[in-house]
């Protein structure tokens, strides 16, 4: 049962994300994936600002574009990241501890 969690019909999942997020590791977890998402679109936000700062004083260079691409880039994997670990933490619940 390797996706078990994925196979869940919609009220399934939020019963099984009840219940993890209800035990302390859980709770743990969840603040973990809250701050990743969180770090993520900072850095989104913080690499379209320097894109919008430099089109307004037309002194946008290879430099700002570099850097905003890499943020850009990081961010998402953040964001991804804590998407696929959330699905992953739940997977494994809902093997070991569900029906």
């Amino acid at each position: 049962m390797k996706n078990k969690y994925q196979r869940m019909t919609k009220e399934e999942k939020k019963e099984c994300q009840q219940k993890y997020f209800a035990t302390s590791k859980g709770k743990e977890m969840k603040i973990r994936f809250l701050r990743l998402k969180i770090i993520g679109i900072l850095g989104i936000a913080f690499a379209i600002f320097l894109i919008i700062s430099g089109y307004i004083s037309n002194e946008i260079n290879w430099a700002t574009w570099a850097m905003a691409i890499i943020l850009m880039i990081f961010s998402v994997v953040f964001i991804t990241g804590a998407i696929i670990l959330k699905g992953k933490c739940l997977n494994q619940f809902a093997v070991k501890k569900m029906k």
